[in-house]
């Protein structure tokens, strides 16, 4: 009987078989074929095989979005252990906890990240460190080391629905979960995205965000099943995008709202040769529409991605082929189903009106690690929730309100920040600005958290005066002038810290600084 599904190294495997010759990998100082890259990431399965790995065990990477990371994940794909990406933007305490949570027995790790690769290696649960990484470059060490192993196929028995890799949450709503994903969870995110953009055989991705995301995992583990070229830009900088979609033949590249922002003055006042580029991803919060409408208008089409971890990246996407009055939605989806459910009551609502945002199908994750009680509130009946308060329109198109735990919840009627927060945003003085709900004793009261621009007077006073003359008196009870918001480290405000703050669960200098 045809499998429906296939493991990363299978996929790996047949394209190499099938495009032998087709170059899969540009790195900082590499380039590789297909037949070149199994041949690497065969040789890197049997140094771990040597070194006790084995299936189901996890495998640390601290690695910069280049060569070196994608040559280990899918040697570790190849044996059945679990990747472990680890967030390099993190402190060392904070990477010691995903380590003590995850327990790998090996780590690879770059040379930029050598510091805190050293605090680790005191971790009973560590065996092995290996430096992966020089220079941007692949540690030649490490490579010779690699010349003396085999480079055919390891031969370990990996399925389908083993898990391979954990990844963390951003924590939005509260401390990181560890997410499993599978082979075949890889595998229909893989299809549902060629299914759903414009990507043919023989493409150039151009790979700019950490990979310590599940959006950019996804987008190098699709690479082999459609046939493209994966060229890594292992830091991000406005000038040098646009040089290497030239030089490189890019047709695609991944990018966050604010990249696109700060690439926008660079593409309209430089003389970049930009024809072979046919599609600009962007994945994360919503991107501002004018931001999309300025791209389009020269010439890049703007494809918006939501989606989540647990959903092995995308959820919808956003063409801009459905029509510029729908740029405000996320989208559509090509894959699984997506629902609109009351939050108390977990029942489906009419279209057109708001609650939470669940879906089901082939691409939804294994479960939270060493979590199961996560695991079954998010994951009722086949169907993840979300936590994401939206909407579905008549046509299908999904609409992001505001993340369901934000919603302020008062005497009489439910509140979206988003929609203050709006507002208040119009205020030339105003930096950022986060809404959240105070417990008043009858319910929540809402309380904006303001950060002012720099060299402004801005005071609490002036805000609420603001907002009283655009918005009904109970949209906005309280105001409070702060330096920072606490985010974490894709710049997402996290709105549960200040609320516990508020609430008096924890002092106010851990929040706001």
């Amino acid at each position: 009987m045809l499998k429906t599904m296939y493991t990363i190294g299978e996929i790996l495997r047949n394209r190499a078989e099938y495009s032998p010759d087709l170059e899969a990998v540009v790195g900082t100082d590499a380039r590789y074929t297909y037949r070149e890259f199994n041949q690497r990431v065969n040789q890197t399965a049997h140094f771990m095989l040597e070194l006790g790995i084995r299936k189901g065990d996890r495998v640390a990477l601290l690695c910069t979005t280049n060569h070196p990371f994608a040559i280990v994940w899918m040697a570790a794909a190849k044996v059945g252990a679990i990747a472990v990406p680890l967030n390099w933007r993190l402190n060392s305490e904070e990477l010691r906890g995903y380590m003590e949570h995850s327990l790998p027995r090996i780590l690879f790790f770059e040379d930029a990240f050598a510091d805190v690769a050293e605090e680790m290696e005191p971790l009973i649960f560590l065996e092995r460190m290996v430096r992966v990484g020089v220079d941007n470059k692949l540690n030649p060490a490490f490579e010779s080391a690699l010349l003396e192993r085999p480079d055919h196929e390891p031969g370990c028995e990996v399925r389908p629905e083993d898990p391979v890799v954990l990844t963390y949450t951003s924590g939005t709503t509260g401390p990181p979960k560890g997410v499993v994903t599978t082979h075949q969870n890889f595998f229909a995110a893989g299809t549902a995205v060629g299914m759903s953009v414009d990507i043919r055989m023989r493409d150039r991705y151009l790979a700019t965000i950490p990979l310590f995301h599940i959006a950019g995992l996804v987008a190098i583990t699709s690479a082999p099943l459609w046939g493209f070229t994966t060229v890594f830009m292992p830091k991000f900088h406005p000038v040098q995008v646009w040089d290497l979609v030239e030089r490189e033949r890019i047709t695609q590249m991944m990018t966050l709202p604010p990249m696109l922002s700060f690439m926008l003055p660079e593409v309209m006042e430089g003389e970049w040769d930009t024809g072979s580029l046919r599609e600009i991803f962007c994945t994360g919060s919503n991107a501002p529409e004018d931001l999309v409408k300025q791209y389009i208008s020269l010439g890049f089409p703007v494809v918006l991605i939501y989606g989540a971890s647990e959903c092995t990246g995308a959820i919808t996407f956003w063409t801009p082929e459905m029509g510029m009055d729908t740029c405000r939605s996320v989208g559509k989806s090509i894959a699984g189903e997506i629902r609109i459910v009351d939050v108390e009551t977990g029942k489906e609502v009419p279209r057109g009106e708001v609650g939470e945002v669940v879906c089901k199908g082939p691409h939804l994750f294994s479960r939270y690690w060493k979590d199961p009680e996560a695991t079954s509130k998010l994951m009722k009946d086949g169907w993840f929730h979300t936590e994401d308060a939206g909407r579905l329109d008549e046509d299908g198109f999904l609409y992001i309100i505001d993340r369901s735990p934000d919603v302020i919840r008062t005497r009489d009627e439910e509140l979206y920040p988003s929609q203050v927060e709006a507002v208040l945003l119009e205020m030339e003085q105003v930096e950022e600005v986060a809404v959240v709900g105070v417990n008043d004793g009858a319910g929540e009261a809402p309380r904006a958290y303001v950060v002012k621009k720099a060299g402004s007077e801005l005071t609490e006073d002036d805000v609420l005066q603001y907002a009283r003359g655009r918005l009904a008196e109970h949209k906005l009870k309280d105001v409070v002038m702060t330096n920072t918001l606490p985010k974490n480290s894709r710049g997402i405000v996290l709105k549960y810290l200040l609320r516990d703050q508020a609430d008096g669960k924890i002092p106010p200098e851990r929040v706001t600084g």
